[in-house]
């Protein structure tokens, strides 16, 4: 080969390669894709309301003189001739009480921590591990605002570190601090006096510290009667209203009503449906049965009654609350709008019952996502749809979306280019 053909050749090589990053270049420059990572979400079809509470209340009075001094919580259940509350002369003797309740409670834990069973089966591992749990357990309750639960578990992490140090030998035993917090019991039992009176209940029922003077107005037996004017002017009062001689109320059945004005026009809330109550003040949800639909004021505003059986603290500290009515909740991958493209894909179909085999072209929903550098259709199973988005059910079929995909949100329009 002579020198012209090697240059010629040279050249020749030397514009390919130029070529080549040319091309490569200016489909980096035009082909910048922005993507989102598929990952899981949850979605509900739900809708905010003002919901009321129903229940069938006894209001309790005391016209008596003295302190009154709480023996059950609200929400808790308390039997016929249970005690309520007792009434004392003066503070003194509550503060008394509840100093011995709390000594009651360190001397038990004392003595849970000092049995023999736990001390010689304990491993520290295991301590080290349960502690550990404890601990994520008690900063979960205290975000979710479940005070029992924060309490009990708090004080199982007070046994397990205790017993650390019993069984690793920091501590020899704690003989001499129950010793102490018996002798404080006693000494303190010497000033206690006995109540002037004792408030209990007449029937097995639970037990609500307050009244807000709706307890005659709305009871189970009129929900049906109910109009929209009078939910509307329902207040949130709490004790505002109560009288002086008012020390709370009964409620005598674990069932309870939520009442709320709702939009039925398109008939989302049928009788025996199912909802999942999510109050405002509570992280603590509820399922009831819709077991009422009144529409005599329209579609539009019709009155549905929620029946639930779940009491506690919590859901009677109000007599109205802003509530989400959930119809049903979505869990799958979420895909923004802006991502969503259509695309003809022709397929073959087999008749199952001919066994014969046709070519069908459907129109799908779906996104591109990049497949390594190339954007390939994936299809989507569409279950939700939200403003801005929608969540689509993971499937196991290699054409839908998957799980942890690299959706294109831009730089592809809506034919795939």
């Amino acid at each position: 080969m002579n020198s012209e053909m090697l240059s010629a050749v040279l050249v020749l090589v030397a514009v390919f390669i130029i070529i080549t990053v040319v091309n490569v270049m200016f489909k980096q420059l035009n082909q910048s894709y922005q993507t989102e990572t598929a990952l899981l979400s949850q979605g509900s079809d739900s809708e905010q309301v003002q919901g009321v509470f129903i229940r069938n209340e006894k209001v309790i009075t005391y016209k008596g003189d003295g302190v009154i001094s709480y023996e059950v919580p609200d929400g808790g259940k308390v039997g016929t001739g249970g005690v309520i509350a007792n009434v004392y002369s003066s503070e003194n003797q509550i503060e008394i009480e509840q100093k011995i309740a709390s000594l009651q409670n360190d001397l038990y834990l004392l003595e849970r921590i000092s049995n023999p069973g736990t001390t010689q089966t304990a491993q520290p591992s295991n301590i080290a591990e349960l502690f550990t749990q404890n601990y994520k357990d008690y900063l979960y309750y205290r975000e979710q605002h479940v005070l029992s639960s924060m309490q009990a578990t708090r004080e199982e992490m007070v046994i397990l570190l205790s017993t650390y140090q019993l069984i690793t030998g920091k501590d020899s035993s704690y003989a001499d601090q129950m010793r102490s917090i018996r002798a404080e019991i006693a000494s303190l039992k010497q000033s206690q006096e006995e109540p002037l009176d004792v408030i209990t209940a007449d029937s097995a029922a639970y037990f609500v510290s307050y009244a807000d003077g709706y307890e005659s107005d709305l009871t189970l037996n009129d929900i049906n009667a109910l109009t929209v004017q009078q939910l509307k002017n329902i207040q949130d009062t709490g004790a505002e209203q109560q009288d002086s001689t008012v020390i709370g109320k009964l409620i005598d059945n674990y069932q309870w009503v939520l009442a709320a004005v709702v939009d039925n026009s398109e008939k989302k809330y049928k009788q025996g449906d199912f909802l999942t109550l999510k109050f405002a003040s509570t992280s603590e949800t509820v399922t009831g049965e819709i077991t009422s639909v009144n529409a005599t004021s329209g579609d539009a505003q019709t009155i549905i009654g929620i029946t639930c059986e779940e009491m506690t603290y919590n859901l009677v500290q109000h007599r109205t609350e802003n509530v989400e009515l959930i119809r049903k909740d979505y869990k799958g991958i979420r895909v923004p709008r802006s991502a969503l493209r259509f695309r003809s894909i022709t397929e073959e179909v087999t008749d199952e019952e001919t066994g014969k085999i046709t070519q069908v072209t459907t129109r799908y929903r779906g996104v591109y996502v990049l497949d390594g550098e190339q954007p390939e259709f994936r299809k989507l199973d569409v279950i939700y749809e939200g403003s801005d988005y929608v969540i689509s059910a993971q499937r196991a079929e290699k054409d839908y979306l998957g799980l942890y995909d690299s959706i294109i949100t831009k730089g592809i329009d809506a034919d795939g280019e």
